[in-house]
């Protein structure tokens, strides 16, 4: 297929696509015009013009709390893994992600944009791309010089060229609706979408600098021609520029499918084109092979991409308070209010100079013949009307007013469970909205970031996530399915949360330990966006008293001389029981010789028993005297026995009863 077909076949779809775009954009007119509070065309010359912007006021009070919890916390991404395989992978999408969204990215302003479309307009387009940036620098190399003994050293230095990347991140930017023409047939669903052309308003000198872009020299040439007058400018001036490369020129750029090799099967690519020259054709060049866009709806409207935006609920509200506004004004406008009458006659012609000179006077008559006009009385029905046109905004958008508003008499009844339903009412309200902007804007924008993570960052991406810790990035961890889970919660949720662990803390810390308390209060301190306290808090180290620490230590020091000095006693004591042990075996010795010398005498005995009863009568004798010499000996050494069991169990108690205080004193020093 030549590039003529090609291009007369995306015009064909641009074509169809801004017949959905037309009826869009009226209906965006419209709610642009309410928004901005233009008068309906109904006024009339000489009475009250006046718009009443109920719309915008709900915007702007909405919009804070809306952003706050994009904004609001530096780390609102949590990935988590699908297995266990990829808590590794996640762990370094969280990082990343976090790093480029919370730090690298401009999201107050992208946030606050994206909120204000969505608002004002029912769709948010953002489209997502990649910034890359390098320039060439010539750097000092060393010179490697090895020896003939294989020895390396360096030898001076040359310069050589290298390529320093200067931005390396992805992007995101929100479009303006009038210039995203998206396939009619795709219904809700963006994942059917076969096309998308994007219209913007560039120059040919940043289509130079670019780069990626052929032809430029043909768009010289018709530059002026062939005008796209359906194409507004963003600033809405006709300033244009006089010279050649500052001329602001309209491109158009297909992204979709389609069958350029006509081989029956649609492939990804991308086409940019200036009148009838196309300047750039290529593949798809993102890892998903989707179109780079993501569209968000404020208020969705089933088997439709486009939603519907706040002024559609809330229109005719606002057209009724306009009405009674306007009569109030024409009301007191058409009454005489400030003059004054006086009944014919009540002054003569020197008077009335005086009177109207508002001097003093003289007048004929009473005081009823002066009148004093004033404003007309306006009946209670009319503000009655107009603060139920009040509350049924409010009841609609969730927004409570700073005056009145949504109230538990507005909702009939004045009890805690009425008024803890109407907040659960606008919190609710807030929080879908919320949800709404987390589910199809931040998650499917991190899950794009997340692809072309994988395809263009460089292998080794270092990445300062905190103070004092760096993580290196490998691109081949950054691939893989990874489930992304957005913290998002508004100011009421944080402060009820807060409300209940503060009431936690305060009926259970008697019998709380005091990292419970600690980890309660980081986490209160975390609800209520001080997250600089909250880590002081979770790191506190409570610092000892000096005077007790040197009193706990002069106690333990007590304990160990009291072992030392009963571990002294228990040597002593040793020392006593061997040498009643040595006197023992004395003994023994002493007994065991009497043993034998009584043998001898029995021996002795026996040899002279036959001799006479003179020395039988002798070894009677010897024999009780060493009876009892044996008898004390052992009775003595049993008695020695006892004593040194006692000593020893009373040594060793006490032993164990110091040792143990011991051991709890050093645990508590931390020298254990």
């Amino acid at each position: 297929m030549n590039k003529k077909q090609l291009l007369d076949a995306f015009k064909a779809d641009l074509e169809a696509a801004k017949l959905q775009r037309d009826a869009i954009d009226a209906k965006i007119k419209v709610w642009r015009s309410e928004y901005d509070g233009k008068p309906y065309g109904n006024e009339q010359k000489g009475k009250s013009q006046i718009v009443s912007r109920d719309i915008k006021k709900q915007s702007e009070w909405q919009h804070a709390s809306i952003i706050d919890p994009f904004v609001g916390m530096s780390d609102i991404i949590k990935a988590s893994p699908v297995t266990f395989e990829d808590k590794e992978a996640a762990t370094q999408n969280e990082l990343v992600l976090n790093t480029q969204f919370c730090r690298q990215f401009d999201r107050y302003n992208f946030m606050t944009k994206a909120v204000k479309i969505l608002d004002m307009e029912g769709t948010a387009v953002i489209q997502t791309g990649w910034d890359y940036r390098d320039e060439e620098v010539e750097a000092e190399v060393p010179n490697i010089v090895r020896d003939e003994y294989g020895t390396e050293f360096i030898s001076g230095t040359t310069l050589e060229k290298q390529t320093k990347v200067l931005v390396n991140k992805p992007t995101a930017k929100v479009c303006r609706n009038e210039d995203v023409f998206i396939d009619p047939t795709c219904q809700d669903d963006m994942d059917n979408c076969q096309f998308v052309i994007y219209r913007y308003e560039s120059d040919l000198s940043t289509l130079r600098q670019d780069g990626r872009y052929k032809n430029l020299d043909k768009i010289k040439a018709d530059a002026n021609t062939d005008v796209d007058d359906s194409f507004i400018p963003g600033d809405g001036s006709n300033f244009k520029f006089e010279d050649d490369p500052r001329k602001k020129l309209v491109v158009y750029e297909y992204w979709g499918n389609y069958d350029i090799n006509e081989d029956g099967i649609a492939e990804p690519v991308v086409c940019a084109w200036i009148n009838d020259t196309i300047i750039r054709l290529q593949s798809n060049p993102f890892p998903d092979n989707k179109p780079p866009f993501i569209v968000v709806p404020f208020n969705s409207v089933p088997f439709q991409l486009h939603g519907e935006s706040n002024a559609e609920l809330i229109s005719g509200n606002q057209k009724i308070k306009t009405a009674i506004i306007r009569g109030f004004i024409d009301n007191m406008a058409q009454s005489n209010n400030g003059q004054k009458g006086v009944r014919k006659g009540a002054l003569d012609a020197t008077n009335k100079k005086k009177f109207l000179n508002g001097d003093n006077f003289e007048y004929n008559g009473t005081g009823n013949d002066f009148y004093d006009g004033s404003y007309n009385q306006i009946p209670g029905s009319a503000f009655d009307v107009l603060g139920l046109m009040n509350n049924e905004i409010e009841s609609i958008t969730g927004v409570k007013g700073f005056s009145g508003g949504i109230n538990t008499g507005s909702i009939g009844g004045g009890s805690a469970t009425a008024a803890r339903g109407a907040l659960d009412a606008t919190s609710v309200r807030r929080m879908n909205v919320v949800r709404n902007i987390s589910e199809n804007l931040v998650k499917p924008l991190m899950r794009k970031w997340m692809a072309y993570n994988s395809e263009f960052l460089s292998e080794e991406e270092i990445m300062r996530i905190t103070n004092d810790e760096f993580v290196t990035v490998k691109r081949d961890d950054l691939a893989g399915r990874i489930d992304l889970d957005i913290q998002v919660a508004t100011a009421e949720d944080n402060a009820a949360k807060a409300e209940a662990l503060n009431f936690e803390l305060q009926t259970g810390s008697s019998t709380m330990d005091q990292e419970e308390v600690r980890m309660i209060r980081a986490e209160i301190a975390r609800l209520n966006k001080m997250p600089e306290f909250a880590k002081r808090i979770e790191t506190y180290k409570p610092q000892p008293d000096p005077r007790a620490d040197e009193i706990h230590q002069l106690e333990v020091m007590k304990l160990k001389a009291e072992i030392a000095k009963i571990q002294s006693e228990t040597g002593e004591n040793d020392s006593d029981r061997m040498q009643a042990m040595k006197k023992a075996e004395l003994l023994d010795a002493q007994a065991k010789k009497l043993r034998s010398e009584t043998d001898k005498i029995d021996l002795d005995f026996i040899a002279t028993e036959q001799a006479g009863g003179e020395i039988d009568k002798h070894h009677r004798e010897l024999e009780k005297e060493e009876v009892k010499a044996r008898v004390a000996a052992i009775m003595a050494e049993e008695k020695h026995r006892r004593d040194m069991e006692k000593e020893d169990f009373k040594r060793i108690s006490n032993l164990d009863v110091l040792a143990y205080q011991a051991s709890q004193g050093d645990k508590n020093l931390g020298i254990m």
